[in-house]
């Protein structure tokens, strides 16, 4: 538990200076929106599979960047760990009325803690992608912080997600961070709402994001 609180401080340190160093980069900025469809049932009180459908826009939300399907399983440890796996499928725009597939598997692990009504969690994710006859890897790393009050329907959250690259030329460079806040809102039981906005920043551009995720579990 002790290794995992200093992990956790020095990502965050490191995310913070990621973060500033950042912002002083000549980039064009995108402005988009992601808008994802969540699904999950639980097989019993350990094993559950998920699924979800997504939409993404870019050029300032004037043209459809990607549709995208993914079905996925995760599995509690304990109350600390859970493993994950999942498979996507993504039809991408790719210009000039050319639009072209990608698919992608992941595992990964996250372990979480609670400190009163604080919340800290950190995922692991190992992510492989094909795309017309090239595959890439990278790990990504994401810290997230929530505030969950005991009586309440209403949780806001910061997260921030390291990607690094592996194998080739670029072996373990950060190829992306991502920067997010949001709030997570309990309609129901069955029923959660994600409303967020994104900041990711890559060595030659970078998009604010304005997302929204609805999830239903049964």
């Amino acid at each position: 538990m002790f290794m995992i609180k200093i992990y956790y401080s020095r990502f965050f340190c490191l995310s913070l200076f990621l973060l500033i160093t950042f912002v002083g980069w000549a980039q064009s900025d995108d402005f988009t929106s992601w808008t994802k469809l969540n699904a999950k049932h639980k097989i019993d009180s350990r094993f559950a599979v998920s699924g979800n459908l997504e939409f993404r826009t870019k050029d300032d939300m004037s043209r459809i960047d990607r549709l995208g399907i993914a079905v996925g399983g995760d599995y509690r440890v304990s109350s600390y760990l859970r493993l994950e796996t999942g498979y996507e499928m993504h039809y991408r725009n790719r210009g000039e009325s050319e639009w072209k597939f990608r698919y992608r598997y992941q595992i990964g692990a996250s372990t979480s803690l609670q400190y009163q009504n604080w919340k800290f969690s950190l995922r692991e994710r190992f992510q492989q992608t094909f795309d017309q006859g090239s595959t890439s890897s990278r790990l990504r790393s994401r810290l997230k912080i929530a505030y969950a009050p005991a009586k309440g329907i209403v949780s806001p959250y910061f997260s921030a997600e390291l990607y690094q690259s592996i194998g080739g030329a670029s072996f373990w460079s950060i190829a992306r961070m991502r920067y997010r806040s949001g709030l997570e809102v309990e309609l129901s039981k069955k029923w959660m709402l994600d409303l967020y906005y994104c900041r990711q920043y890559e060595p030659a551009k970078s998009k604010n994001i304005v997302g929204l995720e609805v999830s239903y579990s049964f």
